[in-house]
């Protein structure tokens, strides 16, 4: 049960949802040899990767510790996202510095007499706050748009709708069907006990002169600089309702934000939503149904441009038989909840 499998794959690799992680996981795919076809329902599902921040970095929390995985996940993040960019001929990738302040004296004097244990290689200590390194943000919208096109030119992109009682018939044609569904997931009859818990967030995108478009501003929030003075304002979270829709609320709500960080003088260009596909335990759902030839690649939350790229590189490893997914990400640890 959920053991790596030595089989030879002979058949194409079925991938449902063509967001960020339906599309990291097929280029992870494609790298390793495999054939592989991605079915997207743009009009059932709404894909929340298209109004996602972006944001990658190391460091995490008031006590500035460094991510879950960082060393690991950093080392293989950079790589990975240079070279999709080489494949598709479009940038999408930028690395750039994350400022965060300290949030008052306070803090300051709190964090500065635990520094010895909390230097962790990321961070580099200044007067006003701490600058971290490896951090950057990737352009999802671009990078899918990207993406789409390179699959649509191999004729392995199509917009289907998956229904349960195909599967039989599927699973003759495909080798095994992927999961990729963002939020949608916890309406999956395949993945009801997995505990999903996702968020909604709402960002905004303003035009502004006054913000330096050299790193990445982290308080409260963030302020991100595209260029040409543009800036992505975010994020803002709710659990109670998932639509596609702005809300009221989250709108006043960023724009405080922007007091935060002494923007006061901005143009609103749009409004972003999407939900993020977080979990109950904070990991990710990475893996294969025990008695089912059908898999999940989903959980990844608001770290999903971090996470993603080493988890479709563990998850076909896994198929391969050559690796296994880490413990804490894969669906082994929810092995209980299945019947078999």
């Amino acid at each position: 049960m959920f053991a790596v499998s030595n089989v030879k794959i002979n058949k194409p690799i079925l991938i449902i949802g063509q967001g960020l992680s339906g599309t990291i996981l097929a280029h992870q795919v494609l790298q390793s040899g495999l054939d592989v076809e991605i079915w997207d329902s743009p009009e059932t599902h709404f894909t929340s990767s298209w109004a996602a921040g972006g944001i990658f970095n190391p460091v995490t929390g008031r006590k500035l510790e460094a991510t879950w995985l960082a060393d690991e996940l950093f080392a293989f993040l950079f790589p990975f996202y240079e070279g999709l960019e080489k494949t598709l001929g479009q940038r999408f990738f930028y690395p750039m510095p994350l400022f965060r302040p300290f949030a008052n004296e306070e803090m300051k004097a709190w964090l500065l007499a635990r520094k010895d244990q909390i230097d962790h290689g990321f961070l580099r200590w200044a007067d006003e706050g701490v600058w971290v390194s490896k951090s950057g943000w990737v352009d999802v919208a671009s990078l899918l748009s990207a993406s789409r096109q390179n699959f649509e030119a191999r004729n392995i992109y199509f917009q289907k709708t998956f229904v349960a009682n195909d599967l039989p018939g599927l699973l003759e044609k495909y080798d095994r069907i992927i999961f990729c569904e963002g939020f949608h997931g916890q309406q999956n009859p395949f993945w009801k006990e997995l505990g999903f818990l996702p968020a909604k967030g709402q960002l905004l995108k303003i035009k502004s002169k006054q913000p330096s478009e050299d790193y990445i501003l982290n308080k409260n929030g963030f302020l991100l600089p595209l260029g040409n003075h543009e800036f992505k304002v975010g994020a803002t979270y709710r659990w109670d309702e998932f639509s596609p829709e702005t809300i009221p609320e989250a709108q006043v709500e960023l724009q405080q934000k922007l007091g935060y960080f002494q923007v006061t003088e901005f143009e609103e260009i749009d409004n972003l939503v999407g939900v993020r596909p977080a979990t109950q335990d904070r990991r990710p759902f990475v893996g294969m149904h025990p008695s089912l030839q059908v898999g999940i690649f989903n959980g990844f939350g608001s770290k999903g441009v971090s996470l993603m790229p080493y988890f479709a590189d563990a998850f076909v490893g896994e198929w391969l038989g050559k690796k296994m997914v880490h413990s804490e990400a894969s669906i082994r640890r929810f092995s209980h909840l299945f019947s078999v």
